[in-house]
């Protein structure tokens, strides 16, 4: 088993990497929120709407095939098997820029957007570019080389900033402009990609894999149909309020139904660096209950350290910041944040590596077929009756927490222990309530009582409350020492 202070090193990187993507978006976020119309920045999130929506399902769950597959075969085989997939991602890329292209007027009939035909054939190129680097993480996470993924990530993310931004800030362009930048950039992340993909096993003999197509699909199909149905849960109150609400609404939404970038952040890093361990773990047919469960236990109590403070500092104070992100005009997008950010308490359990290379792929995917029909069925009875885009948000968070507990349920069969044993219930209460008591506080000062001007306030609420979350912390005797010390202890 991999040391635990490796695995958090590992963490490390894959965090920073995302860290530092997700402040470049919301860099673009703010600026075209200031320089485009509302109606012109949210055709260009349709677009990536339907760019997200449809690359679920043409990367026909493959990408997660790197982890699960390169921990059990011979390093001489893995460079055949790396080419393997990434030469499916190539013609799976090809068949979805050219349906892209041709279906681009069928689309935005279907989201009641003209202006949607010509963005998307201009964003065509970019899924033949973009498929083949998929899957990147999970061959660097199993090689243990998660610093490239940072670097990669940064690298790209700065270049698609430059390309996407810089053009609509200096040469005064439109959502067009960005869409042409983004292919520019994707093309600069598809060879980085490339090079890195084979970077961990340059060096070894290539030796023809054991792994044949044959294996790789039955593993990534079940994985396909989790993730079509996963789709539709997460996108399903996207396309009611674009169809139902129009792009101007859905300018609002999007900003504001956001996830916490720290949230994805490091539980993506945990599922990338344990995804890999899981796998060999099932492989070797270790012990769950006494190999397993101390590596979840670990890993949920330091993401709630974590990230709870910020979730709940982010849902107090929801209406400054998004003021302060997009300006007054999207003040509104707050609520839409503050319902995503109810469903952050409980997307930091990372069950999917555990459940997937534990073999549980069907009910895996069972569970989100029960769930999208659900939302769909929930969300469109909402927009016939209630016909508010407040309440399409809310039956989402419902459903998503109802997947979520129903999938901790398949957790506990794994790992042999009662459903409340899986959560650290005192360690949350000690991090949750005298946060909240904290904030509610500060929130009186500095918004009620002083009206101060957004970024001061939330610079003087943010400091004030680290500090006297720090005296809770001593108080409480929660260790904080444990998640930074083997970033700078080497073994």
């Amino acid at each position: 088993m991999m040391k635990e202070n490796s695995n958090t090193v590992q963490t490390f990187w894959v965090s920073l990497g995302s860290l530092f993507s997700f402040g470049l978006v919301i860099i673009s976020s703010m600026i075209f929120s200031r320089y485009f119309l509302k109606e012109d920045y949210g055709t260009y999130k349709q677009v990536m709407y339907v760019y997200n929506t449809l690359l679920t399902v043409f990367t026909l769950g493959l990408p997660r095939a790197y982890s699960y597959f390169l921990p059990r075969v011979k390093e001489a085989q893995a460079k055949d098997l790396i080419k393997k997939i990434t030469n499916l991602f190539f013609l799976l890329g090809a068949i979805f820029s050219i349906l892209l292209f041709i279906l681009s007027p069928q689309i935005a009939s279907v989201l009641k957007n003209e202006d949607l035909k010509l963005a998307l054939r201009v964003f065509s190129p970019v899924p033949l570019l973009m498929l083949p680097t998929m899957g990147l993480e999970g061959i660097l996470s199993t090689y243990r080389k998660t610093k490239f993924i940072a670097i990669y990530t940064i690298i790209t993310r700065v270049f698609i900033l430059l390309c996407v931004a810089l053009p609509v800030v200096v040469f005064h362009g439109n959502y067009i402009t960005a869409i042409i930048g983004f292919v520019i950039a994707s093309f600069i992340a598809f060879l980085l990609a490339l090079y890195l993909k084979y970077m961990p096993v340059k060096s070894t003999v290539k030796e023809k894999s054991d792994v044949t197509y044959k294996q790789i699909f039955q593993f990534s199909l079940p994985l396909l149909y989790a993730s079509l149905w996963g789709i539709l849960i997460s996108s399903a109150d996207q396309f009611f309020i674009s169809r139902y609400f129009g792009n101007l609404v859905f300018a609002e939404f999007s900003n504001g139904s956001l996830e916490l970038p720290f949230v994805g952040m490091i539980t993506g890093a945990c599922a990338t660096v344990l995804s890999p361990i899981f796998s060999r773990m099932s492989y070797e047919k270790v012990d769950f209950e006494k190999e397993v469960f101390p590596i979840w236990k670990s890993v949920f109590e330091k993401t709630a350290k974590l990230i709870y403070p910020l979730v709940i500092y982010c849902l107090i104070f929801a209406d400054t910041l998004m003021i302060a992100l997009y300006g007054q005009q999207y003040e509104i997008s707050s609520v839409y944040f503050r319902i995503k950010l109810i469903l952050n308490f409980f997307t930091l359990i990372i069950f999917a590596p555990l459940l997937i290379n534990m073999g549980k792929v069907k009910f895996y995917s069972n569970v989100h077929v029960f769930i999208a029909i659900a939302v769909i069925m929930l969300e469109y009875i909402s927009v016939k009756t209630i016909n508010s885009p407040y309440a399409i948000s809310i039956v989402s968070l419902i459903c998503q927490l109802s997947k979520i507990f129903i999938l901790l349920i398949g957790v506990t069969k794994i790992l042999q222990v009662n459903f409340w044993q899986l959560f650290p219930i005192k360690l949350m209460g000690q991090i949750l309530l005298p946060s909240t008591i904290i904030l509610f506080i500060e929130r009186y000062l500095f918004v009620d009582l002083l009206c101060w001007d957004v970024w001061v306030t939330l610079f003087a609420s943010f400091i004030s409350y680290v500090a006297l979350y720090f005296v809770v912390c001593v108080t409480m005797k929660i260790n904080y020492v444990e998640i930074i010390r083997p970033l700078f202890v080497k073994k």
